[in-house]
């Protein structure tokens, strides 16, 4: 029986170690007919980059600072400046929705895009910004340099994966731009993978909710 017990301990460390997550790109946007409105006629602003629209379908307290210091229409005009057609904003806010997004705690009442923004891991090492990223790309080659003609060394579908520590150059992500230093929860894969196949739960998120009946803003924000 001792046997038994520590042979079943053994394969259960194994399978916990063999571990992987996967977050699949998803949309629930179908499941409220007022939120598919709402998101097209968002979609449509987004498209003609429409700062007058887009405000209008902003909360007057949105969020769109962690520290609070900017938040409101105001802060959202500030931080944004959604009235150039060249800000980065609406390329982010195309990005987001293109990806779709999906219910959070409230049952159709908060929505969140994009959908790499929720994940459902349970992991300590995986909880917090920068700790761990989304692959949102299909067949994403992993490359032992950060180059993107350097060998591959695996390809991951969809999967979380963790921000580990390159050993060369000791900084956490590695240090070459445009590329982060990642490992597979399984730790069969190792090595740098473009930073545009990747999402990070502090990334840049977009937060709707439901307020008497109507859809709206809630936050538009990056970092913690």
């Amino acid at each position: 029986m001792k046997y038994f017990l520590v042979l079943l301990l053994s394969v259960q460390s194994l399978l916990t170690i063999a571990q992987t997550y996967r977050n699949p790109p998803r949309s629930e946007v179908s499941k409220d007919s007022s939120l598919r409105k709402f998101t097209d006629t968002l979609k449509a602003i987004v498209a003609r980059k429409d700062a007058q629209a887009l405000v209008r379908l902003l909360n007057p307290a949105v969020k769109v600072a962690s520290n609070g210091a900017a938040n409101g229409v105001k802060g959202f005009k500030e931080i944004y400046a959604p009235q150039h057609a060249a800000s980065p904003i609406w390329k982010n806010l195309e990005e987001m929705l293109t990806l779709g997004g999906v219910f959070t705690g409230k049952v159709n009442q908060e929505f969140i895009f994009p959908y790499a923004a929720h994940r459902d891991i349970k992991d300590k090492s995986c909880l917090n910004c920068g700790q761990c990223v989304t692959i949102i790309a299909p067949d994403a080659h992993v490359r032992k340099k950060a180059d993107r003609t350097a060998p591959s060394v695996g390809v991951l579908n969809y999967d979380i994966v963790k921000v580990v520590t390159e050993p060369v150059s000791k900084v956490k992500g590695g240090n070459e731009e445009n590329w982060v230093y990642i490992q597979s929860f399984d730790g069969k894969i190792t090595g740098w993978v473009r930073n545009d196949l990747t999402w990070d739960i502090c990334d840049y998120r977009l937060l709707l909710d439901k307020q008497k009946g109507q859809w709206q803003i809630k936050s538009l924000i990056a970092g913690e």
